[in-house]
């Protein structure tokens, strides 16, 4: 790359919407192009941006993590859309006034028991509403969901919720990312057999329930499924901790950290405006960003605004010289930062504002 810095903030990220497009075209070229077959996670990027050229790719459904990202994908007329968390509090009204607020868009959300959907189901009567829900089943993450043999006896107590309408299954498996996608196949077919069981055990009396499963790295086993509906959420923008699960010249990091030096305090050292509040520093340090053209920096430590990176020699870089990284989690990374910049052609053309890192946007 022979970007023009000359314009572009530190620390900072870089976005490439050319590079965007590519991974939305892999992931819709895996589903043999239809579009029906897509739910993504809008969780990595949170911009209307990346929506909208999703959108523009024909994706209709989508998924989100909170009432932001919901409320963000309504405001690009998001025709389908799956808050990915069962409410409880405020939220729930929040929903329900999204519903209002939002007409030309389908919400639904998820619920995994049968107390949390009976006060859902209690906010929406009172409002004279309704709700699609999709039951949250735990294939082995243990973070979320009731377990598979437990649901169909869950479904029915809903069904009789007159407020909630079940219309799907929901399996999330972000524990599964093997190496190898032989023994990630093989760990899907294990940890799916319940889901599968269930799907069958209730196919009669709902026949039509939409199936969304899976996240990026099991993708490239979920979309041979032509029943499941697949949720990837980081392929957008892609990251180091996700390059080793996916073939060579498949998906491309899209999304790049920028930094420069702001000192040189040793021989060996030297200061980078690469804090915490910069990257994901939820990992161990090693395991934070990986230099582009650098595979022999080592990043040592860091504090707030500042990283300490080792380096052959110091003395061969320059005060203010840029380096790019990708992150190794790329999701709470860009939470980290309120725009990205973009560039093509090598230059700085605008920002893109990560409008859902608030947890509100106006309901």
């Amino acid at each position: 790359m022979n970007i023009d810095y000359s314009e572009i903030q530190s620390p900072g990220l870089l976005v490439f919407p050319d590079k965007v497009k590519e991974n939305i075209a892999y992931v819709m070229n895996l589903v043999d192009g239809d579009p029906n077959r897509l739910r993504p996670h809008i969780k990595t990027h949170k911009t209307k941006e990346v929506n909208d050229l999703c959108l523009e790719a024909g994706i209709t459904k989508f998924k989100c993590a909170t009432i932001a990202e919901a409320e963000l994908l309504a405001l690009s007329f998001a025709p389908s859309i799956l808050l990915s968390m069962q409410p409880t509090g405020p939220n729930i009204i929040r929903l329900a006034n999204l519903i209002q607020a939002y007409p030309k868009s389908q919400f639904a959300c998820l619920v995994d028991d049968l107390h949390a959907a009976e006060a859902i189901s209690a906010i929406f009567l009172s409002q004279q509403l309704s709700i699609d829900v999709f039951i949250d089943i735990n294939v082995g993450m243990n973070r979320t969901g009731i377990i598979s043999t437990q649901a169909a006896f869950l479904i029915h107590q809903i069904k009789s919720l007159s407020a909630l309408k079940v219309k799907g299954l929901h399996a999330y498996d972000g524990h599964i990312r093997d190496l190898n996608v032989e023994e990630r196949k093989a760990h899907v077919q294990r940890d799916f057999s319940g889901f599968e069981d269930l799907v069958q055990s209730i196919s009669s009396e709902f026949p039509d329930l939409e199936l969304c499963v899976g996240g990026t790295p099991s993708f490239l086993v979920h979309h041979q499924n032509t029943a499941y509906v697949c949720s990837p959420g980081t392929f957008v923008f892609f990251d180091a901790g996700y390059t080793a699960l996916y073939p060579e010249n498949s998906l491309k990091p899209a999304l790049f950290i920028i930094s420069r030096i702001i000192s040189k305090p040793s021989k060996t050292t030297i200061c980078l405006d690469l804090g915490h509040k910069s990257v994901a520093a939820e990992n161990t340090i090693e395991n934070r960003v990986r230099f582009i053209d650098q595979p022999e920096f080592k990043l040592l430590s860091q504090s707030e605004e500042h990283g300490i990176v080792d380096v052959p020699d110091s003395d061969i870089f320059e005060i203010g010289q840029e380096f790019l990284m990708i992150p190794y989690h790329v999701c709470p990374t860009v939470a980290l930062h309120a725009n990205l910049q973009v560039i093509e052609n090598d230059k700085f053309v605008g920002n893109w504002e990560v409008k859902a890192r608030n947890r509100k946007i106006n309901i």
